[in-house]
């Protein structure tokens, strides 16, 4: 029997409480991104890491030839991405009495990004930045943050209202790795909060495996293990002041999330959930999550693959 949810969040690496490593590279995404973070991060974050990064401009002259560095100013060109970011964060900390540094790496955005949340609680990143082109819906700073950190990544999609996050969406599966998103979740939420946690069951083979044709009330008895676990969450401290709104719905995972998404703020996942294949960085309705929903999207990482027994 589970009695404490919290036992198989004992090996998190993540801290609760901590800076936010805000990914800024003069983009109308990233600066979405920052609205944001600086709207939520009061009473969450000790402080806001502005992380940007810089490189050579590197061009291919023809598909034969390698890359080419042409002559710039690496003094000038490092100068002026200190004095960018040095402005923003002078403007940023008008508006908030959190912390703000401005940090100036020589490398990849992805990179800087994974490097600075070494010790950081949370990146904030848009969902694209100055490098990616118009018609994709993901770039891929914000895709190797979501699958390589350490901590969770906000993802925050261009014209994101900057507002407080009042209504949260979880998907709850029983995996570890959705434990773990409801316990960032209920942490994140502050007093009044409402946080929608939904449970998707999907009939099939692939889902609950063949004895579905001989057990017709599988999905009762998964219904039933939900509840029992959010009676186990519900009875602890960091549901204090939330109200946490308990669905479990019989559909397909991607479009009932995408329905539920609709009347929330923020939504929160685990990277990988039981339909994920083991070796996968993000599973497959995460993936799907971040690149066709218009709101933002915690991704929360867990390094356990155990089952959750109730």
């Amino acid at each position: 029997m589970l009695t404490d949810p919290e036992r198989f969040l004992a090996h998190r690496s993540w801290p609760d409480v901590g800076p936010w490593i805000v990914g800024v590279d003069g983009s109308d995404c990233s600066r979405t991104a920052l609205e944001w973070a600086v709207v939520n991060a009061p009473g969450r974050a000790t402080a806001i890491h502005l992380v940007t990064a810089w490189q050579p401009p590197i061009y291919g002259l023809d598909p034969t030839s390698g890359p080419l560095v042409l002559p710039y100013d690496i003094d000038a060109l490092r100068a002026a991405t200190h004095d960018d970011v040095g402005r923003l964060a002078a403007e940023t900390r008008s508006r908030t009495d959190v912390p703000v540094e401005p940090i100036v790496m020589h490398a990849g955005a992805a990179a800087a990004l994974l490097d600075a949340s070494a010790h950081g609680a949370l990146i904030v990143v848009g969902n694209r930045g100055r490098g990616g082109f118009a018609r994709l819906l993901l770039g891929s700073t914000s895709t190797q943050c979501a699958a390589h950190a350490r901590i969770p990544t906000a993802v925050v999609p261009t014209g994101t209202r900057a507002g407080a996050a009042r209504r949260l969406l979880v998907g709850l599966d029983g995996s570890t790795n959705s434990l773990a998103a409801l316990h960032w979740a209920l942490h994140f939420a502050a007093p009044g909060t409402t946080i929608d946690v939904t449970w998707v069951w999907e009939a099939s083979v692939l889902a609950v495996g063949a004895d579905e044709h001989f057990f017709p009330d599988a999905s009762e008895t998964a219904e039933a293990r939900f509840e029992h676990l959010m009676d186990e969450v519900t009875s602890g401290p960091d549901a204090g002041g939330v109200t946490i709104e308990r669905n479990f719905v019989r559909g397909r995972p991607r479009a009932a999330l995408a329905t539920a998404a609709e009347h929330v703020d923020l939504v929160v996942v685990g990277a990988r959930g039981y339909g994920a294949v083991g070796a996968a960085l993000l599973g497959s309705v995460t993936t799907w999550m971040l690149h066709h929903v218009d709101k933002p999207v915690v991704v929360v990482p867990d390094g356990a693959d155990e089952p959750v027994t109730v």
